[in-house]
């Protein structure tokens, strides 16, 4: 005659299921560390960074961004800017490439970038002076 036994076993000890929690808790600890690292320098300079959206951007960052795509055209075919919120503080070519500096009122603020045309476009906030 056949006899069925159920066998009960244990999985591991509780030392195991510890170590996993810990393991994932800083795993996302580690992730919301770094979602804020890189979304905090996003944040310093979001037009330099290509991200002129919302949760790295206000208003004036996008405004800037508008301007800055409307005066690129004359940057890039070094005509004069005709625009009354621009005015340009330098000028510099070298290694291919135009260095504009560009004095901007946005918002009521005054902001300041380096525009340097080439194949692309980059710039970068710098100081007005």
């Amino acid at each position: 005659m056949k006899r069925w036994v159920l066998v009960l076993t244990e999985r591991g000890s509780d030392r195991d299921g510890k170590r996993r929690r810990i393991a994932a808790l800083l795993v996302v600890l580690g992730g919301l560390i770094g979602s804020f690292g890189v979304g905090s320098v996003l944040a310093s300079d979001p037009i330099g960074y290509g991200v002129p959206i919302w949760p790295f951007a206000n208003t004036a960052d996008r405004a800037e961004n508008a301007l800055l795509s409307a005066v690129v055209p004359a940057v890039r075919g070094n005509l004069p800017i005709n625009h009354s919120d621009v005015q340009v503080l330098r000028q510099s070519f070298a290694y291919g490439s135009a260095f504009w500096t560009l004095k901007m009122e946005v918002d009521g603020e005054t902001r300041c970038r380096e525009v340097a045309v080439g194949l692309n476009v980059t710039s970068r906030r710098v100081e007005c002076s």
